[in-house]
């Protein structure tokens, strides 16, 4: 196994999810609850974005429809198997926004504290 700091973002959520699978339900429903709420309302979305030079609003517009036709088309598969949660989720630019999407679900009162900590140390920028 890697080092945390020589993972990339796939094998992270692969990490977290065979770690926390009980946790994975809930922060899928809460993924797809973010990513509709974005996708509902994009001009709020446009009015609010700071500059970002890596990725503008239309590109969050479209990680987020995408996170919501994953979550749909894989369903109970993503919490099931690590490594098609984080193939599908976790792969490519769109790891941008899911990584974003795991990071404020860990600050959730509804996350466990074991998530929360196991998110923090995975996916910190600090390691």
């Amino acid at each position: 196994m890697s080092a945390l700091h020589e993972m990339n973002n796939v094998q992270k959520a692969k990490l977290i999810c065979q770690l926390l699978p009980a946790d994975i339900p809930g922060f899928l429903d809460f993924a797809k609850a973010l990513s509709n709420s974005i996708t509902a309302d994009p001009d709020g979305l446009l009015k609010q974005w700071t500059e970002n030079p890596i990725i503008g609003p239309q590109h969050w517009i479209a990680y987020a429809t995408e996170t919501i036709r994953v979550i749909d088309e894989c369903g109970n598969k993503l919490a099931r198997s690590p490594k098609i949660f984080s193939d599908q989720l976790f792969d490519g630019m769109l790891a941008l926004y899911t990584v974003h999407c795991l990071q404020q679900y860990a600050k959730q009162k509804t996350a466990s504290e074991k998530f929360k900590l196991a998110a923090d140390l995975i996916f910190s920028s600090r390691i």
